[in-house]
C-alpha cells in the first residue's frame, strides 16, 4: 500500500480535479474514484478500506498474494467532461472494460455518429476508447486486433492503461510516447507510469529500490503498445499503424 500511495501521489502531478483507483483481484474489479486531489484521496477512509478489504480480507496469504493483482491510478486534470460529475473521472467503466487515459480524442462526437451502435452514457472521451474497443472484442477480434483498430479510428492523444471483466490482460498502448514501463528484477511486479521521471521517482521510494532496476525503464513508443498477462508470463508487442493525430 505504501508504494501505491507514493506513485499516486507523484502522478498528482498530472492533475488534482479528480483522481481514482481501480484494483482487480480474482474475478473482481473495485472502483474509488472522486473529484479530489489524490493526495487527499489516500487520506479518506473510503481509499483504506478499500486496500483493507481487497488485500487483507481477500488477496494476502502471510505475505505472499494469493492471485495476481493489478492496479491502475489515476490524478486527473479537467479536460473533457465535468469532474464534479464523478463519471467523467478516471478510471473509466464501460461495457466490462476498465481504462484511464491521458489526452484528448477529438473526433468523439463523429465516432459516436458513426457507429450508431454503440450507446453513450457519459461525457468524457475515454467513453468512446473503451466502447470502440468492446465493440470490436464482441465482433470476435483478438484484443491485439482490437486496440488496433481503436487506435486507428481515433484522432487526437491516447496514453490508456486498460483491464477486462472478462481477461487476464493489461493494455498499455499509446500513440504520443507519454508511457513508460519497468519490470522488477525478478520478473514479479510491472510498474508504468505516463511520466519518465515519475517511475524514477517511484522507484527510488525504499520499497521499491531493491526490487528494480532504474537503467530497465521502457519507453512505450508513440504507435505501439503491449498486451500483458497478468501472471506476467507473456507480453506481446502490438505496433498499430498510426501514432498521434491531431483533427483534420
Amino acid at each position: 500500500m505504501q508504494t501505491v500511495n507514493s506513485m499516486f501521489k507523484l502522478s498528482e502531478s498530472r492533475g488534482k480535479e479528480a483522481s481514482g483507483l481501480a484494483i482487480r483481484f480474482k474475478e473482481s474489479i473495485y472502483i474509488l474514484k472522486e473529484p479530489i486531489s489524490s493526495s487527499r484521496l489516500v487520506k479518506t477512509p473510503k481509499y483504506k478500506n478499500l486496500f483493507n478489504h481487497t488485500l487483507k480480507t481477500e488477496g494476502v496469504n502471510g505475505n505472499q498474494l494469493k492471485a495476481p493483482l493489478l492496479i491502475l491510478g489515476h490524478s486527473r486534470l479537467q479536460t473533457n467532461g465535468l469532474s464534479e460529475i464523478n463519471t467523467n473521472n478516471q478510471p473509466v467503466v464501460k461495457d466490462g472494460a476498465v481504462g484511464i487515459h491521458n489526452g484528448i480524442i477529438v473526433n468523439d462526437d463523429r465516432l459516436w455518429k458513426s457507429f450508431p451502435s454503440l450507446k453513450k452514457k457519459y461525457d468524457v472521451d475515454t467513453e468512446v476508447f473503451l466502447s470502440l474497443l468492446q465493440m470490436f472484442r464482441t465482433q470476435g477480434k483478438s484484443i491485439i486486433e482490437a486496440v488496433r483498430l481503436v487506435f486507428n479510428n481515433i484522432e487526437g492523444s491516447a496514453s490508456v492503461a486498460v483491464q477486462f471483466d472478462d481477461a487476464d490482460n493489461l493494455v498499455l498502448a499509446t500513440n504520443t510516447g507519454s508511457l513508460y514501463m519497468n519490470l522488477s528484477v525478478d520478473e514479479n511486479i510491472l510498474v508504468f507510469a505516463s511520466e519518465k521521471f515519475i517511475l524514477q521517482q517511484a522507484l527510488n521510494n525504499k520499497f521499491l529500490r531493491n526490487l528494480f532496476s532504474s537503467k530497465s525503464i521502457t519507453q512505450i513508443k508513440a504507435g505501439q503498445g503491449y498486451i500483458i498477462d497478468l501472471k506476467l508470463s507473456e507480453k506481446t508487442h502490438v505496433p498499430f499503424e498510426r501514432p498521434f493525430r491531431g483533427a483534420l
